[in-house]
């Protein structure tokens, strides 16, 4: 095989996809999710320290978030963790939301 046999062989496997790319993307979404959770962490941590209470709407965004990432995974993928992870944050996602919900309308 010479070299333009294997590189026509690698597009076409690859489908022309640029995997630099990609593999920026998949880096920067998990450098973008490590820091959604410190500034949820962060703002809970200051709404606790100034108001007294904790802020759950931060986390029924991050969690909700995470969930679908990991369900998009497995949709993709395929791999029984993706989906336990996903139906796991999705699960932290409606328990944040229903104490949202309870401190919000007083009680429930």
């Amino acid at each position: 095989m010479d070299k333009d046999e294997i590189l026509k062989k690698s597009r076409e496997e690859n489908k022309d996809r640029d995997l630099v790319d990609e593999e920026a993307t998949n880096k920067a979404n998990s450098i973008a999710f490590s820091v959604g959770m410190m500034v949820c962490g962060l703002l809970s941590v200051l709404h606790a320290v100034f108001r007294d209470s904790v802020d759950y709407g931060v986390w029924v965004v991050m969690w909700a978030i995470s969930s679908s990432v990991f369900l998009v995974k497995y949709h993709r993928l395929r791999k029984r963790h993706e989906l336990a992870l996903g139906l796991f944050y999705g699960a932290l996602s409606v328990f944040f939301f229903v104490l949202y919900l309870r401190r919000e309308l007083g009680g429930f």
